[in-house]
């Protein structure tokens, strides 16, 4: 394998602490890669598929390989009592969840939101699927305190496509939404002592002014109508988001 110095790469693209630095370049196979400048040098990633560009089992992704080894164990034996994950396995599906959140965060500077929603849907798989299975219990802890950080980046990026369809009041419902996931959390954990003081929620909060500052008056009727659709269709979930968003743009606009 022929050696490479990196050292003209580097001086010609200079790190910023201040700032996540990323671009997109054209690889000499004429795929796309997204690399980010870090503090010694360079990460490059494949847009789509594990970042990597690996196909580990054979397959796209550690999760899809286990997530594939639950459905047979189901399939096998009517249930997935019994099913569980080795400390070996939790270890691979963790490297991956980090790979994605590189990634994700690059995406999100790019502000290519779909792949955000994306690679964080990925990530919250994987803590799923470690949280549920996982055989031993500090497996099925270690990553869920990062969960309210990949919830926030989801919700946000969720709000950002909204936004660019001219529909606030959807990326307003997408940010109760994380708001309401990120506190239920940690509720669950017995951390409802941290809400108050939560960045993400602060966050999503701040967006959440935001975007009620630049909603028409006039958007509370649609928001109503909606509403009403939401309970006759007994989507409970969504009509309590809706009543959250009804009752902060009445508030901003009071």
């Amino acid at each position: 394998m022929s050696q490479l110095d990196l050292r003209s790469a580097l001086l010609e693209w200079p790190h910023d602490p201040e700032q996540v630095s990323v671009r997109k370049i054209v690889g000499a196979d004429g795929a796309v890669r997204i690399q980010m400048r870090v503090e010694l040098g360079l990460l490059q990633m494949d847009v789509t598929g594990r970042p990597d560009g690996l196909r580990p089992h054979d397959r796209d992704t550690v999760l899809e390989h286990y997530q594939d080894q639950l459905r047979r164990y189901e399939k096998r034996n009517d249930t997935a009592l019994g099913f569980a994950l080795t400390p070996k396995e939790c270890l691979e599906l963790r490297v991956e969840a980090s790979q994605f959140y590189r990634r994700y965060v690059a995406l999100f500077v790019l502000e290519d939101y779909d792949a955000v929603v994306r690679d964080t849907a990925h990530t919250l798989a994987i803590f799923d699927l470690c949280k549920t299975y996982a055989f031993d219990a500090d497996d099925q802890a270690i990553m869920e305190p990062y969960r309210p950080y990949v919830l926030m980046m989801a919700a946000r990026s969720r709000a950002y496509l909204a936004l660019r369809d001219n529909e606030p009041a959807s990326a307003l419902a997408h940010v109760n939404r994380g708001i309401l996931q990120i506190k239920s959390h940690l509720e669950d954990r017995g951390q409802g002592e941290m809400i108050p003081n939560a960045q993400e929620i602060k966050v999503l909060q701040q967006l959440a002014s935001e975007i009620t500052g630049k909603m028409p008056e006039s958007s509370v009727l649609v928001q109503k109508r909606a509403l009403r659709e939401a309970i006759a269709e007994e989507r409970f979930e969504d009509a309590a988001k809706l009543r959250d968003a009804i009752r902060s743009t009445r508030r901003h606009h009071d």
